[in-house]
Formats: structure tokens, sequence, C-alpha cells
């Protein structure tokens, strides 16, 4: 029965996941305006026309500033914007408020990209032109079907996709690349998902939504194994599924989704490993912490901890089969530096592109030591690492307003879930001699100490990594309690994730709601 309820969880967790993921279409053809000299594109109406709003998508440069002008007769022309610094791949709009039958824009410099762009008439309607002047502006309008009435997470990129979906992009067509400051593995991945279903929103969030999906079952065969019960490791699974951050954070196309599943996956090998002793799952948790390290150096975080769990029972293997020992021990340089390192580097193929290839990997590991170490720049939602399992300070990705009602997707963690981990935290290290208890504190010290002692700033889903652990750490406190304990403790999990889920979805709910029931602290802010 259980095994059904796993497979009804993921299913139920898998609709949840892509419902509202993002829209599936968006304009896919850009103008690109000459790299060579400014050129203009011009516009010409059917009649003056008055227009009162301009939409415009930005494509995958955002660093070349462009002014829009408008005009009656073509011949006097008023200046109407000088539009910077938008968000790539993202509406935005601006108020035009005149009456025009010309429009035209300039780039302020070589090489701008535009997606598509839009002007309105005060009714609200879509003004075609019925002339275009500039090679290839036709691209402009191709796709007005495209046009959504506002911007909104469902068309556009948000927070940080605008640096880790744009630069998926880039690696697909050969672009310089924007985003390198983490290793390329995480981009790689949104490049597929990009390749595989377009640069749309969809595109770019569905390898995150699928590695948030592939967690539930590595979790349930986490349990399965450690307390060898299909009861115990459904609720395992339970518990990692409705907390709050793998919902949102593997629903947003940047790459914590990617490091979090490849170290839960090493250490999943690794523990397997402690129990069977097959050369084979070394084997697999070598390589999915070199997935993880190719994806963020938070991964060398988890790496620190595979080996104060590996060395006792290796120590326990050579007092029992010295040959064997020195085979394992012998294999290791495989199996956690060579697989680790052809990994990492492979992961560089897109990145290189046409240049010489281990120079530039070598800089760029230079370029991010650099940025990550003399990281200055504030944010109004870093946290520090000790306000993380308090889940005193909410991420806040996201903030829209939609007939009176408003929208908020904020990252953090479901309390009964952070705040219980604590207290099963305390408890497993009461109980320090059992097994169990020492693997899932040595791997939850492994993610989460090193932050200790970073200066720059940080973020509540760096604890990301942790959580599974966290989950596994409760798991093992209610383990030899009643049943009943474990499901009324699941029902307030589930009950909270359904009451949080509008400021998690981005769902659009009333203010009074969100300030009644969900602001439990002023540092919430959830839209």
């Amino acid at each position: 029965m259980d095994r059904y309820l796993i497979i009804v969880l993921i299913a139920l967790y898998t609709v949840l996941a892509f419902h509202n993921l993002g829209n599936s279409d968006s304009p896919q053809t850009a103008w690109i305006a000459s790299e060579t000299e400014p050129e203009a594109a011009i516009f010409v109406f059917e009649e003056v026309k008055s227009i009162t709003r301009f939409q415009f998508m930005m494509g995958a440069r955002n660093d070349v500033p462009f002014m829009l002008y408008a005009s009656a007769d073509g011949d006097h022309w008023h200046f109407a914007y000088m539009i910077e610094n938008t968000s790539v791949f993202a509406w935005a709009e601006r108020p035009m408020h005149t009456y025009a039958r010309y429009a035209q824009i300039v780039p302020f410099e070589p090489g701008l990209r535009l997606q598509e762009i839009a002007f309105r008439d005060q009714n609200d309607n879509l003004i075609m032109p019925v002339m275009l002047f500039g090679a290839g502006v036709e691209k402009l309008f191709d796709e007005q079907h495209l046009v959504p009435q506002a911007a909104g997470f469902m068309n556009s990129t948000y927070f940080d996709e605008i640096y880790h979906a744009r630069t998926g992009y880039e690696y697909l067509h050969g672009l310089p690349i924007f985003e390198t400051t983490h290793p390329p593995m995480g981009k790689n991945f949104i490049a597929l998902g990009i390749r595989a279903f377009g640069m749309t929103p969809f595109g770019w969030r569905f390898p995150g939504t699928l590695a948030g999906i592939l967690m539930i079952p590595l979790m349930y065969v986490f349990g399965l194994l450690m307390f060898r019960s299909n009861f115990w490791a459904t609720f395992t699974a339970f518990i990692f599924t409705f907390d709050f951050m793998p919902f949102v954070q593997t629903r947003i196309a940047t790459i914590d989704s990617y490091v979090t599943l490849f170290i839960l996956a090493s250490y999943l090998c690794m523990y397997a490993y402690c129990k069977d002793r097959r050369l084979i799952y070394l084997a697999g948790s070598g390589l999915f912490i070199g997935l993880a390290i190719s994806v963020k150096w938070q991964g060398l975080y988890a790496a620190l901890g595979l080996p104060f769990i590996f060395f006792p029972v290796l120590y326990d293997l050579y007092r029992k089969n010295k040959k064997q020992a020195y085979i394992t021990f012998a294999s290791c340089f495989g199996f956690f530096v060579a697989i680790p390192l052809v990994v990492y580097l492979l992961s560089y193929i897109p990145f290189v592109q046409d240049r010489d290839f281990l120079p530039t990997v070598i800089a760029n590991q230079q370029h991010m030591f650099s940025y990550h170490s003399e990281l200055l720049e504030t944010h109004p939602f870093a946290s520090r690492w000790w306000e993380w399992p308090l889940v005193i300070r909410p991420i806040f990705y996201y903030a829209n307003t939609i007939d009176g009602l408003r929208q908020g997707i904020s990252s953090f963690g479901n309390p009964a879930v952070w705040w219980f981990g604590i207290f099963a935290t305390f408890c497993a290290m009461l109980n320090w001699r059992d097994k169990d208890s020492q693997f899932l504190l040595i791997a939850y010290a492994a993610q989460f100490l090193p932050w200790v002692f970073v200066d720059r700033a940080t973020f509540i889903y760096h604890y990301f990594p942790s959580l599974p652990f966290v989950v596994l750490l409760i798991v093992l406190f209610f383990r030899n309690r009643p049943p009943r304990m474990a499901w009324a403790y699941g029902a307030v999990v589930l009950g909270l994730f359904v009451l949080f889920y509008p400021v998690l979805a981005g769902r659009p709910v009333s203010l009074d709601f969100v300030q009644t029931f969900l602001r439990w602290f002023p540092a919430w802010v959830l839209v």
C-alpha cells in the first residue's frame, strides 16, 4: 500500500509543480540591430493613432539602451523615452499618451536585441504598422499574438532568471556569456530545457522543476534504506514534498535545484555503500558530487563531509579484509578525483565555445574566486546562516497586482519542518552513538557549517541542500514513536503548505488574508 502512496505523491506533486509553471510560448525571433553602427527601426501606421502604451521584450543583451521617438507627420519628432537596464526576456512597458503616425527606435549603440514590441491605442488594442523601414525590422512585429496584456512571471523572467535563463540561451546560440560566477553545469541543464521547449518560461523552468520531482523518489529510497520501512520511507518523502522551499526553489530557473539534487544523490550513494560495501555505490557518490560541484561550488561543502563518513567504514573494512580495503582506497582516487574532475571539465564545453579550452577554464576559476571572495554588495533580503533554520528572513522573489489582488513568490521553509528540525537535530546529537544519527549530523553539518565563515551576502536558499538531512533527522526522531504521532505531524506540514500555497506559487490573494494569516513576523515580506 505504501508503495502505491509514493506513486500517488509523486504524481500529485508533478501536477502541482507544472501547474502555472510558465507560458509555453514566447517571442522566439529577435531584431538584432547592426553590430557596427547604431541603426534605427522606423514604423508607419495607417493613420495618426492615439498611442497609450509601448510594450517590449528585451533580447539577450540589456546593456544597449535605445531611444523611442514618435511623430504625427514624419518630419517633427518628439522624444518619448530612453530605455535602459531592463530585464532580458521579460516584458516591460512605458506609458506614452501621444498621437502619432510614425515611431522609431534608435539604439544608443550597436548590438541591440529586441524580441518583440507592441503599441496599444486608447482601447488597449494592438496597433500594427503598415510600413517598416530597417533591416530585419519585421521581426519586431511577427509574433504579436504573444504580446500579453501585462507582464508577469508566467510570461517573463524574474529574479535571477535574468542571469541563468539568459546564459542557457547564450550557450545554445554561441553568444558571449554573461553569467560567469558559477560553473556551467546548471546552465547546461537550463539550456536543454530551452532547446526542447524554446526560449519560454516553461522551457527555462522545466529542468529545475523536473529536478525537484526527482528528489521525491530519492528521499523515499533514502528513507527506505535508513528506516527499512515503506511507511517511514513514504513519510520521509511526504515531509520533504510539502516543505515550502523545494516547491518554490525548483520552479524558478536558478541553479540551486541541481546542486541540491546531486548532493542528495551523492549522500544516498554513500549511505548505500555504508550498508552494502559495493564499489558501484562509491562510484555513484563520486559522480554525483562531481555534478554538484560542476553546478555550484557549494558542492565542495558537501564533498568535505563525505570523508568523515567514508573513512570509519574503510577502517572497519581494513580490520576485516586488508586487500579489499586497499582496493577500495585506491578506487577512490578514480571515484572522487578523476570522475569529478572529468565531469567538471566537460561541463565547460558550451562555455568555452571557440576559445582555448584549458586557459579559458582556468581563467574562469580565478574570476569566480575573486568575485565571491571580494563581493561586498548588500541585498534587502539577505540573511545570515543562523537565521535560516529559524525562518527569520524569507527571500522575496516576485510581486505583482492583478485586479486589486496581490501576487507574491517567496522562498523559505515550512515552519513545521524547519523549526521542528532544530529540535530533531539536538535529539540526534544526544543520541550520537547511533550510526544513522552520526551519518545525518555529518551530512547536515557539511552543508550548513561552512556558511558560518562566509562574510558576503547570503540567502535562505543556501540552506536548501541541508533540507533533505533535516527531514531525515525529523523522521529519525519519529521512527520509534507511534505512527499516529507522525500522521498528526504530517497533517500540520500539509496544512501549512496549503495555507501558504498562494505566496509560494504566485496565486492572486487579498492583502488582508496575507497580513492576517501568513505574515507571522514583520520581516516576512510575502506580497
